[in-house]
């Protein structure tokens, strides 16, 4: 049987609704609203049914998605080729079903907010809006279903690194952004890495949270911190020098932590291609993966597995068991390309599966989901 015709089998419900949908264009409408897919027309002519196959297969932009650098692929052609067998009055489910994402995370979570969708079940407080979010945002991935891809999902605090078969090859838990520094949603590209990165400190940071402390012992300070001003030219600058009553906002240096276990970047970097100043890196309180509150970044990434996640991109074993803890003194920092750019993409859904396979609903940490109201993208 099917795949397609199997997920209209899930409760006693379900099987009575499919048995009062004798028609395609019934059945099709019914499928779509069952994982999420709102009504969009009501007559079955080419361009709703493109309309619908599209959604079914693709979904659409989720809600308050930012910078979209990584190009989204649909196969259009076979979506026409969807429409044409329909209109045909052919069988379109196996092609639909081979078009459909086949991540098992999409399959297992679809299953279980068939449910909710198809039934009125709601549980754990979530909302339909919440339950067509996620299913959305994994059909919405399906666009990006060439080659490994890395995963980031904020209220979970976790990330996947998934191959284009939607095979998950990585589990990891991740800290990301506080309520107030919050970490954007965006899809980019993770062209390359850093061994032994310098932080170079964000002027905010340093502004509003660094100087003000450094200023009152600078020698001292910046020693404990193992900081260095650095010039415009990179040049480091002797803090003796410098004119520390002058106003903090038109400070003319910026800060860089030097190399080492004790960079809070750790000893791996993962540069990615946003605007945000956004990256993925190890970390120095490498603690802080065993709590449920992952939320205590500025807004960057901090990855429990950095060594293995290293290891997947590059496409070999580089980095040992014991890399995390080798820090040779004043290592200076070295760049390591990737093979092939991989797509990072940070979504935001409070219903996820757990790397154990469960059902999770997730606290709403940034308060994206107001009273009554939907994700506007670009909101």
């Amino acid at each position: 049987m099917r795949r397609l015709t199997a997920l209209f089998l899930l409760s006693i419900t379900t099987l009575t609704a499919v048995a009062q949908l004798p028609d395609d264009w019934n059945r099709l409408r019914y499928y779509a609203h069952s994982i999420g897919v709102d009504s969009l027309g009501n007559r079955p002519d080419a361009p709703t049914l493109t309309r619908y196959f599209t959604q079914i297969v693709y979904g659409h932009t989720p809600g308050r998605m930012g910078y979209q650098g990584v190009a989204e692929q649909l196969d259009t052609t076979r979506i026409a080729r969807l429409t044409t067998l329909f209109l045909a009055e052919a069988d379109w489910c196996p092609l639909l079903d081979s078009m459909e994402s086949h991540d098992r995370n999409y399959l297992a979570l679809k299953a279980y907010c068939m449910r909710c969708l198809v039934d009125d079940y709601l549980a754990d407080s979530l909302t339909i809006e919440q339950v067509q979010e996620t299913l959305n945002t994994y059909r919405w991935l399906n666009r990006f279903a060439t080659g490994n891809r890395i995963v980031v999902n904020i209220p979970s605090a976790s990330l996947r690194v998934t191959d284009r078969l939607g095979n998950t090859l990585l589990n990891s838990r991740v800290v990301v952004g506080k309520p107030d520094t919050p970490t954007p949603n965006f899809t980019a590209y993770v062209p390359s890495l850093v061994m032994y990165p310098y932080w170079n400190v964000p002027r905010s940071i340093m502004v509003n949270e660094l100087l003000p402390k450094i200023r009152k012992n600078p020698a001292v300070a910046l020693d404990i911190l193992n900081m260095q001003l650095v010039d415009a030219r990179g040049q480091a600058v002797d803090p003796g020098t410098v004119n520390w009553t002058a106003p903090v906002k038109a400070f003319p240096y910026r800060l860089r932590q030097s190399t080492g276990c004790g960079n809070a970047l750790g000893v791996l970097k993962f540069n990615v291609t946003d605007p945000y100043d956004i990256y993925l890196h190890d970390t120095n309180v490498r603690r802080l993966f065993k709590g449920e509150n992952r939320f205590l970044s500025h807004g960057c990434i901090r990855v429990e597995k950095p060594a293995e996640l290293a290891n997947l991109l590059l496409g070999r074993a580089r980095f040992g068991a014991d890399y995390l803890n080798t820090c040779p003194v004043n290592a200076s920092p070295k760049t390591l390309p990737l093979p092939r750019a991989v797509p990072v993409i940070i979504t935001y859904n409070v219903l996820e599966m757990d790397a154990d396979g469960a059902v999770r609903v997730y606290p709403d940490v940034y308060h994206v989901w107001r009273q009554g109201r939907t994700l506007v993208a670009g909101e």
